[in-house]
């Protein structure tokens, strides 16, 4: 099993935001700069990385096709937070050097080897989806609007990614070993929802996702994905999948 046809598929998205016209007028409200501002930059900042122990984890997967398509990977995560930055600078809204949260998931990806790199990546990744859905119905800009909405395409077949990555690892696994990986995904998706909502409940708020609605929201994801790491069927990028509207 190898990773050629994602690495198709990230070369081929590479020019997933040329479609996005900087030149419109683009107008924030006070109270909606105000609801948005700590949050957008907290997000940006998580978007950035250079993987580099990501990449160097990789290399016990022993697939070369698993390697580039990662490097694509990381360069479309960067574009994310380089279009979020991009926006930010046109508001002139200030970037976050540091971030705590950030820095634990930083820390959490670098712990211990590729499954549980893969792992926490994948949980911000699920939050992430939730995330940009609820920005999306919190502003008005149209520009953010279309920045968010391929995004959320993006994350999408990230989620796949991920979890077709996982699946692959886990065949090298017994039973209970991945019993046991689950049941801490599980603890850590839960411990990650109740931070992200304290950091970030005004977004999601104005996106009308109160707590319990967050909640579902992402353990719906969640369990999508668990279902994509136990279909042994999945061996492509899976593209068809309809990001609801605002």
């Amino acid at each position: 099993m190898n990773f050629l046809k994602w690495q198709e598929y990230f070369r081929s998205n590479q020019d997933h935001f040329d479609h996005l016209d900087w030149r419109n007028d683009d107008i924030l409200t006070p109270d909606e700069r105000r609801t948005i501002l700590s949050s957008i930059s907290q997000f940006q900042r998580g978007e950035y990385s250079e993987g580099k122990h990501f990449l160097e984890f990789a290399k016990n997967m022993k697939d070369e096709s698993y390697i580039q398509a990662l490097r694509f990977f990381i360069k479309e995560e960067q574009d994310h937070a380089g279009v979020l930055g991009k926006f930010m600078d046109n508001h002139s809204m200030e970037k976050l050097k540091n971030d705590w949260l950030d820095n634990v998931f930083r820390r959490l990806r670098k712990l211990a080897d590729l499954e549980c790199t893969i792992t926490v990546l994948l949980t911000a990744e699920i939050i992430s989806m939730i995330y940009y859905q609820a920005l999306t119905k919190a502003t008005a800009s149209k520009l953010l609007k279309q920045i968010c909405g391929q995004i959320l395409i993006d994350e999408e077949m990230h989620l796949q990614f991920q979890s077709f990555s996982l699946r692959v690892l886990y065949e090298k696994k017994n039973i209970l070993s991945i019993f046991i990986s689950r049941i801490l995904h599980r603890i850590l998706m839960g411990g990650t929802i109740v931070m992200v909502w304290i950091f970030h409940r005004k977004v999601l708020k104005a996106g009308k996702y109160y707590f319990f609605d967050f909640f579902k929201a992402v353990f719906s994801e969640f369990k999508k994905c668990e279902s994509m790491i136990a279909d042994k069927s999945l061996r492509v990028p899976v593209t068809n999948r309809i990001i609801p509207a605002a």
